[in-house]
């Protein structure tokens, strides 16, 4: 009886071994916080083209949004690339075949020639993609937070933060898409209209958010500082925002700018937690 007992232990003990070598304190060959920090620019780059498209679509056109659009294609392609060559579970797996799978509709409509039928398209595909790409820092995530249970190197609230910091790339780049939008496209007006004042108000509550986060250092307060200062143009007259009185142009320098804040926070963020 305590042989028998004993090999159900032994047993017991290889099958725990087993799974606990199955975990990882990385994302492949790249840390969680990276992860979620690359993940996350995909949903901004989702945006990004498809804001770039627009533009071109209706002769608002020149050197630096096709260069821009250009880019994006490369970064979006690539990065799809290396989370994809790293993944580590089979729910990370799905949902990077979904975005490849949506990718490949998305790439066909911002390739072709830029007219308003393909603005059209790509209107109605882009939140596809976003949320498909959200999916995926959403698995990353949760895989992160499971293997955290065996590896507790990494602050799962740093991660969060990290998402959170990230997706205001997304939310800066999504409010110029549907800003342009709810001006050009006069028959879609209440739609676009509805989802800009979402977009708006998820960007400026968030923007409190990490104004109080306990990861903060002295260059990350600058960068918010400097953030809440440009915003404040938009956050002051917000009616006029929804109702298009800020020409184009400028909307689209202001929300690039606060896109590359946001960038620069996320990577700071990510460097504290390799510390």
């Amino acid at each position: 009886m305590k042989l028998k007992f004993l090999s159900i232990l032994t047993v017991f003990i290889l099958i725990s071994i087993t799974n606990l070598s199955g975990q990882s304190q990385n994302y492949g060959a790249i840390s969680y916080s990276k992860a979620i920090n690359v993940s996350g620019k995909q949903r901004m780059l989702s945006q990004k083209m498809s804001k770039a498209f627009l533009l071109i679509s209706n002769r608002i056109n020149n050197s630096e949004i096709q260069k821009e659009l250009n880019s994006s294609k490369f970064v979006f392609k690539k990065q799809l690339e290396i989370l994809s060559k790293n993944a580590t579970s089979t729910t990370i797996k799905l949902s990077i075949k979904n975005v490849q799978k949506l990718w490949i509709q998305f790439k066909s409509i911002i390739s072709s020639t830029p007219n308003l039928e393909n603005s059209y398209r790509i209107m109605k595909l882009n939140t596809k993609l976003l949320a498909a790409c959200d999916d995926l820092v959403t698995s990353i995530e949760q895989s992160s937070n499971y293997n955290n249970r065996f590896f507790k190197n990494e602050n799962q609230d740093l991660i969060s933060t990290i998402n959170v910091s990230g997706k205001q790339r997304m939310l800066a780049q999504r409010m110029c898409l549907y800003y342009i939008a709810n001006t050009l496209f006069q028959n879609e007006n209440s739609e676009y209209g509805k989802i800009l004042s979402i977009v708006y108000d998820e960007f400026d509550t968030a923007i409190g958010n990490l104004l109080i986060s306990s990861y903060n250092t002295t260059d990350i307060e600058e960068e918010l500082g400097n953030i809440m200062s440009i915003w404040e143009k938009f956050q002051s007259d917000r009616r006029g925002f929804m109702n298009g009185k800020f020409p184009l142009e400028e909307v689209f320098k202001i929300t690039n700018t606060l896109t590359k804040s946001f960038n620069k926070i996320t990577g700071i963020y990510e460097g504290i937690s390799k510390k």
